[in-house]
């Protein structure tokens, strides 16, 4: 069952290989490309005495594999791809931020003037009010985003695997229009180098590694660097024009909430270095393209399998992680409803998260699907009566012994989360907010398997 989506599930049958494996399934875990392994062991066993000797022989092996880099010969041939195209671009997803690079892919961009897009799991690898920074790619990118990929003569892909909704179901009307754009293409993963595109350079390497490397030798063969002041111009003179085209929802007073307004304001009351948590649907997808990620490694979003139901409980760890953080999760009423019980442990072990449900009284992206193609939101809708229906969170949250903080108008939100924020106690704020769908100016295929020669997306449901 497990084997689908873990790096390699053991069952241990033999007491004694349970020292062996345990320390074989942390080193496969944590290197290459990190990820879950599973260990399954029977009751039995568990129950079985060992001999303590068997643990210590295993205290002999290396706890950490070294991760290989590039060699400088290899890094020129890099930097003449780059240094000889008109319109490179990085492309970075979420292994920049597992192999800790941010610094270094900044810096590489900053000696070069050479602008950076990035997935979803890329978001925040570099910060978004970075003169350089893009934004994200694909379905949920904006059309200068994805316009400023398609006229790419040269791309380095660092740390991605040019998944679906990222790089609009590889149609090249959208996104990417490899090979006319030649690809460079680094991960510490064999299997993701051109597994999606051609690959023109393609490298094995740890990115931490690679980008000290790419730094060096760049500077050596360009000691005052490259500047690129009309590409800056023309990356803040979009930032300007997305943000006045948000300006409307953003300012709106109706209630319930317009979803841009949410996060202008959580992002006004936040510190620069504040973690986020999202979860599926509007909050994760919104986020990614509208929510400015300042800090290189503070938002954490599923990713992959899109897993509802993570966002709450990923708020947990982050605060544990970095108790002298600020850790606020961003969850949707579907995504929160999947594992309340989060609240508990956070009451026992008061850990002061703040839960933001930007409460649809539905499962938004669902619903938006069915009308879309089928004229029915049936079962993603939530209402009794007639009327939209929610269970109350803020409730939910004092019955678990908790601060709740139910929202009743636009006005209240800011001021309820500043304070949520400065209590230093576990707090669910329950906003009603308006299912207005992200904006989509890429592609996702899923419309053309629902509908096909149609150009149905999704809509809005209120």
């Amino acid at each position: 069952i497990y084997r689908p989506f873990v790096k390699r599930a053991w069952r241990v049958d033999i007491p004694e290989l349970f020292p062996e494996i345990l320390s074989k399934a942390f080193q496969l875990a944590e290197s290459g490309r990190p990820g879950p392994v599973l260990i399954s062991v029977p009751m039995d066993v568990f129950s079985k005495d060992l001999d303590v000797s068997l643990f210590e022989q295993i205290n002999h092996h290396t706890q950490t594999i070294e991760k290989p880099s590039i060699d400088d010969q290899t890094a020129n041939r890099i930097l003449d791809r780059l240094l000889q195209a008109e319109r490179p671009l990085l492309y970075v997803g979420g292994g920049i931020l597992l192999a800790d690079a941010a610094e270094e892919l900044k810096a590489f961009s900053d000696h070069l003037s050479i602008p950076v897009a990035h997935s979803l799991m890329g978001k925040g690898a570099m910060p978004d009010d970075h003169p350089m920074t893009l934004g994200m790619t694909g379905f949920w990118g904006t059309k200068f985003i994805n316009d400023q990929c398609k006229a790419a003569d040269y791309i380095l892909a660092l740390g991605t695997r040019f998944a679906e909704a990222d790089a609009s179901s590889w149609e090249s009307e959208y996104t990417f229009r490899f090979p006319s754009t030649k690809l460079i293409h680094i991960d510490i993963d064999p299997n993701e180098i051109g597994r999606n595109y051609p690959v023109d350079i393609g490298a094995v390497a740890d990115l931490k590694q690679v980008l000290t490397v790419l730094n060096r030798v760049a500077r050596e063969r360009l000691p005052e660097g490259l500047n690129r002041p009309e590409l800056k111009k023309e990356i803040a003179a979009y930032r300007k024009d997305f943000q006045a085209s948000n300006l409307t929802n953003i300012q709106d007073e109706s209630f319930p909430m317009k979803p841009q307004r949410i996060l202008q304001e959580v992002r006004e009351v936040l510190p620069p270095d504040a973690f986020i948590t999202t979860d599926v649907g509007w909050n994760k997808n919104g986020v990614g393209q509208q929510f400015p990620v300042l800090t290189p490694g503070t938002i954490l979003t599923p990713g992959g399998f899109a897993t509802m139901g993570f966002g709450a409980p990923a708020a947990l760890g982050a605060k544990i992680a970095q108790p002298d953080r600020v850790v606020v999760s961003l969850v949707g009423d579907g995504g929160f409803g999947q594992n309340p019980s989060v609240l508990a442990t956070a009451v026992e072990e008061n850990i002061p998260v703040v839960w933001i449900v930007m409460n649809n009284s539905a499962f938004g992206t669902i619903a938006g699907l069915q009308m879309a193609h089928y004229e029915t939101t049936y079962g993603t809708v939530f209402r009794k009566g007639g009327e939209s229906y929610s269970p109350d969170f803020a409730a939910i949250a004092r019955g678990y012994g908790m601060k709740g903080i139910k929202i009743t108008s636009a006005s209240e939100f800011k001021e309820a989360l500043a304070e949520a924020i400065a209590s230093q106690e576990p707090c669910v704020i329950d906003v009603a907010m308006k299912n207005d769908p992200v904006p989509t100016d890429g592609h996702w295929n899923i419309n053309d398997i629902y509908s096909p020669n149609s150009k149905r997306s999704h809509v809005s449901v209120n």
